[in-house]
């Protein structure tokens, strides 16, 4: 990776891994879904005018329906899948299965076998840091899968579109993906009749609508510029920042376990962005 992809990879894990202190301050976890909406169609309005000021060529028809279809695997069905899940999950299994996205993806494009087990060793190194939260049962087998077929989602969809949006400018994939995303979940908002919460700051509305815009423009401009496995592997910066965050906010005590888990994880993510898709595969021939 280069200067610009490293600085665009390290402020989308930066951005994302954040959200998290904006998701403590909503008065009501059930308003999640409205706040989320409201966020999403502020940034693609951002992203719309800031396009449009750059007078950037309009996407193609097939551009339009796979910018669309992203924000469906990306955003909508993750989201939905999560709120549906999660309550039958201990708390660190989501992370450790949202984890397993650069494997996944792995196997939806050609990787050769150092990528892979950069990606396999980066999954060890989340389950060591999110490893005390996690308490394992039979009960949850199921909703695992469930969680884990949105992990495949993620990485099928942005496989099978990487190539169709190589023309398109990442500023309107992501005013598409998040208009889309938006209007989804504003509509399963309305059914439920949940309002937007009161009494949130407008600092912490406009620094999340700024930062979802900023993340999602550089997550696309670099779905051109590395594998998607590489790319998905922001999953695992975000992570490490999320508890970062949260161990000087929180001031926890801090396991040995999640030192070493972050370590590998680094390690890892360096590994992974490392690797080159010409290397030799391992072969067999069989007579």
């Amino acid at each position: 990776m280069n200067r610009k992809q490293i600085a665009a990879f390290l402020s989308i894990s930066f951005i994302w891994g954040s959200m998290w202190i904006a998701q403590q301050q909503l008065p009501d976890p059930s308003s999640q879904l409205t706040f989320t909406a409201i966020t999403l169609v502020l940034s693609a309005i951002i992203l719309a005018i800031m396009a449009a000021i750059l007078r950037l060529p309009l996407p193609a028809k097939r551009e339009w329906i796979a910018s669309a279809a992203l924000g469906i695997t990306l955003i909508v069905l993750p989201y939905l899948l999560s709120v549906w899940a999660s309550p039958h999950l201990s708390s660190g299994l989501p992370t450790a299965v949202a984890a397993a996205t650069p494997l996944a993806a792995g196997f939806f494009c050609d990787t050769p076998w150092r990528a892979r087990n950069a990606s396999i060793a980066g999954l060890g190194g989340v389950l060591l840091v999110v490893g005390g939260t996690i308490s394992a049962s039979w009960n949850q087998l199921p909703w695992t899968i469930v969680f884990l077929g949105s992990t495949c989602a993620i990485a099928a969809s942005l496989v099978f579109f990487q190539k169709q949006l190589k023309s398109c400018h990442p500023i309107y994939t992501a005013a598409i993906e998040l208009a889309v995303a938006s209007v989804v979940l504003e509509l399963l908002s309305f059914a439920r009749s949940k309002s937007m919460p009161l009494g949130l700051s407008w600092t912490l509305i406009l620094l999340s609508v700024l930062g979802s815009a900023v993340a999602s423009a550089l997550y696309f401009w670099l779905l051109k510029q590395v594998r998607v496995d590489q790319l998905t592997s922001v999953v695992w910066a975000q992570i490490l920042v999320a508890v970062a965050e949260s161990i000087f906010l929180l001031r926890p005590h801090l396991d040995w376990q999640i030192l070493l888990g972050a370590i590998i994880t680094v390690g890892s993510t360096l590994a992974l962005h490392s690797s080159q898709s010409d290397e030799p595969m391992l072969t067999v021939g069989v007579t």
